[in-house]
């Protein structure tokens, strides 16, 4: 579920910059914020109640990282972080969320992200790989 977590943050915030870069590009750079929704493979749901990401980008590539609370039932929240990077081609956003243990390459992905950029926001789907669940995230670009 932590990394599920991170992943869906960080997929949103990939996918919610849709301004436009000099060349016509998406422009993903910056603070995003939003929530969703997981579903386990035994049919548990998890509310996604916050997730807040900063994004870098370099050409039609970005990475970042990604704070989400997670609350699954009655449970107290449970606050998770993560990082990512990615692909950027048109309005689509794809990438990898996990966490590096040390400097590049110590890294280990544990979920993949889809997602869509659409003017400030964006939404997405995060699947992770170490706990079978599945998410949907919408991030907005903080204005701040």
């Amino acid at each position: 579920m932590k990394f599920l977590k991170v992943l869906l943050a960080a997929v949103f915030l990939l996918s919610a910059g849709a301004a436009v870069a000099g060349k016509g590009g998406p422009l993903v750079s910056g603070a995003w914020e939003g929530n969703g929704l997981a579903i386990y493979p035994d049919g548990t749901i998890a509310e996604i109640t916050h997730v807040a990401a900063f994004l870098f980008q370099d050409g039609n590539f970005m990475h970042g990282g990604a704070e989400f609370t997670v609350v699954i039932g009655e449970s107290d929240p449970v606050i998770n972080e993560g990082q990512m990077s990615g692909h950027i081609k048109g309005n689509a956003v794809k990438g990898v969320l996990g966490g590096c243990f040390a400097e590049a390459p110590n890294c280990i992905g544990a979920a993949v992200f889809e997602g869509k950029l659409s003017g400030n926001k964006l939404t997405g789907t995060v699947v992770d790989l170490s706990d079978g669940s599945t998410s949907v995230i919408t991030l907005y670009r903080n204005a701040r």
